[in-house]
């Protein structure tokens, strides 16, 4: 494309701009590899891609349709843009044409990932000439329609949620569907990791047993982004063989990767120019141009900000703003406005989109040229998905990562070869954990009644008799049987988090409007009366946040300023289990209460974010009880000893960078997500009386972690001493610690921490 060819060389050639580009990569193009349609396709159906625009197949969906045709379960690798869809859809619709009674589930992550596969499916991949009826069935599913699509629909495509509390439970409804059951496709499988994805292993294993049930024995046909362990997270989770195809025969268009670190405006104090500003002039630069461009903000505050300043830089009634049109999309939004909006960015009506993570995965939004990541979104390989957002056909497309002021941007930007060298993450997932085995167990024989000697992961007849002992079971004739009143599904979240959300409603003028939603505890940071809520670059006051009756009122205004609450966090000790030592350290596990209170918000000025005043929030605090282990730094202990060594001005910043560092290492360990554990620490805990490091449970009553942590809590430590001796950064990189500053070897808290660590090693 000439225009964006043109624009990267004036920006190559702007001093200002080229003297912040910390690194600059150009990715060249590669050629794609293809293979003719296979001799064995129906004919409706290679005319059917004909009438699309496809005239052969890429060499790895040529290969994948071979696997599947071979009855092999797969997980499919390859970048944006590179035709997975067709990797399951056509293999999966030959044999749906040839097996009238055969059926296939789908399985996205989101729902707007289901609407979107339906859209792809009808519109594109059938073009409405194959009689293969489709159906979403999801919350948003009509009742009318819910009967049809059991009865008559040949593919499902719907979510885990739904899966786990609207299939399953109701299976007696499903058996057509589920007797004839030969595929399961799981899409995205990379976001099934940590908690979620050790529910997720169960919920397969739960469709498994009924499919079983009911005499089908389905094929799983997976496709990922890439992480560290595709094949690895894959069998985890649906606890089979699968063959790893991630050889990718799609062409691809010659990319630019820039690394921007935005220019100082405070030398003394290292202040850069922000994030928000510079993604704002970058995108209108490209906008302007006739890029069509992507990007990508870290909050939803930051994403509405982005936009109205695009906006507002574009307006102009005399030339309807330069007929360029820019929305904003984010979580919250009504789904009629996400839709309108993706159809706008496919059909070329919207040109410039400003999102959080949510357009991260693959919905359909069209060619875009360009993506702009305003900061480091938190992963290498989050990073890589951002970008692949731009550049989905063979023209030139660029991505281009501004850095904040956040330690780990600043580290990338100096230290560029970390960036583009690492491998992307790794996944894990741990389906057996005790207290997830027993909620899906629970699931399981309300479902089913468990036959004597059945295997549901580890120890199932010991869990089975512990149900029983709690009364919720029933052995009988070499059975046990579900005794119980409550329907287990519906207290059991895949998310781990109570789905509770907040209706925004608009009263301006007695209008009684809905505009968007919100969940619970995001509901408390951001919409507290008083608040501005910004909606699609519309502005508005709240005026009663209603949190017991799940609504928040709102009323259109024109203030000059958005509103930013102050959160403090606080942990208490509820009860304490067991004292042990463990690694140089006194350990205690138990229940924690952890507190997150909302005071008081922040006045900001639009365009220049000046603080312009403070206002009080009145809310009772977020609350939750889970589980934790605390390590103490005593002084009778080795890591006493090494902490009274530890300069004073050091000790509070040195517990905070091992707890950066355990929260690195033991995800490989305890099998999840660095999400899924929290940490804290306390120079002088009110508890304990002695500095100490907590680490817990991100969920709601715990998942287990915390007891795995103990119980694996040397060999953890030994893997962060090794971790960070062997690190080759000086200071301090996010492989290890977080980011640090150098200094003097006295000062360094890099060598303070590996000190410190030598004392727990042994």
């Amino acid at each position: 494309m000439s225009a964006l060819k043109n624009l990267l060389d004036q920006l190559a050639n702007d001093k200002e701009i080229a003297d912040s580009i910390a690194f600059w990569k150009r990715i060249p193009p590669r050629e794609g590899s293809y293979e003719p349609f296979p001799s064995e396709l129906p004919r409706e159906l290679s005319e059917t891609l004909s009438r699309r625009g496809i005239a052969r197949l890429y060499s790895h969906q040529a290969a994948s349709y071979r696997a599947v045709r071979g009855g092999e379960s797969l997980v499919v690798v390859t970048p944006t843009a590179s035709g997975k869809t067709l990797c399951y859809n056509l293999p999966i619709m030959h044999h749906l044409l040839e097996n009238p009674e055969a059926r296939a589930l789908y399985l996205f992550p989101t729902k707007a990932l289901s609407q979107d596969q339906q859209a792809e499916l009808n519109e594109v991949i059938l073009g409405g000439k194959l009689k293969v009826k489709i159906f979403t069935y999801d919350g948003d599913t009509p009742r009318s329609i819910r009967v049809s699509a059991r009865d008559t629909g040949r593919i499902i495509i719907t979510n885990p949620d739904m899966l786990h509390t609207g299939i399953l439970p109701n299976h007696p409804k499903w058996i057509k569907f589920l007797s004839n059951l030969r595929y399961v496709v799981i899409d995205e499988i990379h976001t099934y990791r940590g908690v979620f994805g050790s529910h997720m292993t169960n919920l397969i294993r739960r469709l498994r047993r009924i499919a079983r049930f009911y005499g089908a024995d389905p094929q799983f046909v997976c496709c990922s982004a890439t992480i560290g362990n595709p094949k690895e997270l894959t069998e985890r989770v649906v606890e089979r063989s699968v063959t790893l195809l991630d050889e990718n025969g799609a062409p691809s268009g010659e990319k630019h990767f820039i690394l921007y670190n935005p220019p100082l405006v405070d030398a003394v104090q290292g202040i850069r120019r922000g994030v928000v500003h510079e993604a704002r002039r970058f995108a209108t630069r490209f906008l302007g141009a006739g890029v069509k461009t992507i990007v990508f903000a870290r909050s939803r505050i930051r994403t509405e900000l982005i936009a109205s300043y695009i906006n507002s830089t574009f307006a102009n009634i005399y030339n309807d703003n330069r007929r360029i049109r820019v929305e904003a999309y984010r979580g919250g939004y009504l789904p009629s406005e996400r839709r309108a909006i993706e159809r706008g960015l496919r059909e070329g009506t919207v040109h410039g989109v400003v999102s959080t993570n949510a357009l991260e995965l693959g919905i359909d939004i069209g060619g875009l040229d360009a993506a702009i990541l305003a900061g480091f979104p938190g992963s290498i390989a989050s990073s890589w998905q951002q970008a692949g957002r731009s550049g989905r056909t063979t023209d030139l497309s660029v991505a281009l990562l501004i850095a904040s002021a956040a330690p780990v941007d600043q580290y990338l930007a100096t230290h560029p070869e970390y960036f583009f060298g690492s491998s992307p993450e790794s996944g894990w997932v741990d389906p057996n954990n005790l207290y997830i085995l027993l909620d899906h167990l629970k699931c399981s024989a309300f479902e089913l009644p468990f036959e004597e000697g059945e295997e549901f992961g580890e120890d199932t007849p010991t869990l089975l008799e512990h149900l029983e002992g709690s009364g919720v079971l029933r052995f009988s004739g070499g059975r046990w049987y579900w005794s119980d009143r409550s329907y287990p599904a519906e207290g059991v979240s895949l998310r781990s988090a109570t789905a509770e959300n907040v209706v925004i409603i608009n009263t301006t003028s007695g209008k009684n409007e809905v505009i968007g939603e919100m969940d619970r505890v995001s509901a408390k940071e951001l919409i507290f009366d008083g608040a501005v809520y910004i909606h699609r670059g519309a502005q508005y006051i709240v005026t009663k946040l209603d949190v017991e009756n799940h609504k928040c009122l709102v009323q259109e205004s024109d203030l000059n300023y958005y509103t930013d609450s102050i959160v403090k966090s606080d942990i208490k000790v509820l009860h304490v289990d067991e004292e042990r030592s463990t690694s140089g350290f006194r350990a205690l596990i138990g229940d924690v209460l952890v507190r997150r209170e909302i005071a008081k918000f922040k006045k900001i000025r639009y365009h220049t974010h000046e603080n312009i005043g403070y206002g009080e929030i009145s809310l009772p605090e977020e609350e939750m009880h889970t589980r934790s282990v605390i390590l103490l730094f005593s002084e009778e202990t080795g890591a006493g000893i090494g902490f009274a060594r530890v300069p004073a001005h050091l000790r509070e910043e040195a517990i905070a960078r091992i707890g950066t560092l355990v929260k690195n290492v033991a995800p490989i360990f305890l099998l999840c997500e660095r999400s899924d554990l929290g940490v804290a620490e306390r120079l002088k805990d009110p508890h304990t009386g002695v500095a100490s490091l907590y680490i817990y449970d991100m969920y709601p009553g715990g998942t287990g972690l915390s007891e795995g942590f103990l119980d694996r809590a040397a060999e953890i430590l030994r893997a962060a001493y090794d971790l960070l001796d062997a690190c080759p950064c000086e200071s301090g990189c996010p492989s290890c610690i977080g980011p640090g500053d150098g200094g003097t070897t006295a000062d360094n808290v890099k060598t303070t921490v590996s000190a410190l660590l030598g004392f727990l090693k042994a």
